[in-house]
């Protein structure tokens, strides 16, 4: 049974990776950030969208995979108990995929497996996973409140 959804994709790097498109919250163009006096690995600083406060991470830093050199967007990611900023290179659109022929001989991290569509290699992002990573590296909600 095909259990098609709907992911934003993104590309870190050159990589294209998917988000759940229920974590988007919205897509934002770059903007200079606040430097954080933070050694919190991968949080690149803080935002004010909208009137609230953001942290804005580098997840290739926080997991060790370099850095978004020259990001162009910032994903406002929705999770249940925050909300925060990710850098990335580039939005490519949304796409619909079978989650039921998802590879997960690749998962690991906050990658819940892979999906190949015309000789590409898309990495599905698991979004519980991803939030358990920036809670290991640091929390998010103390920067926010201590940089209002």
């Amino acid at each position: 049974m095909s259990t098609t959804e709907m992911w934003v994709v993104v590309q870190l790097n050159g990589e294209p990776l998917g988000f759940p498109a229920t974590l988007i919250k919205e897509v934002v163009p770059w903007q200079p950030l606040n430097p954080v006096p933070s050694h919190a690995i991968g949080v690149m600083g803080l935002i004010s969208l909208r009137g609230e406060t953001l942290a804005v991470i580098d997840v290739l830093q926080m997991q060790g995979n370099g850095s978004v050199g020259d990001p162009s967007f910032m994903l406002v990611l929705d999770f249940p108990e925050s909300r925060v900023g990710m850098a990335v290179d580039k939005v490519e659109g949304v796409q619909y995929f079978d989650v039921s022929a998802l590879d997960t001989n690749m998962a690991g991290g906050y990658v819940q497996g892979t999906i190949t569509r015309e000789d590409r290699l898309y990495q599905l992002v698991n979004a519980t996973a991803l939030e358990q990573m920036m809670a290991q590296f640091t929390d998010v909600s103390s920067l926010v409140s201590d940089g209002s």
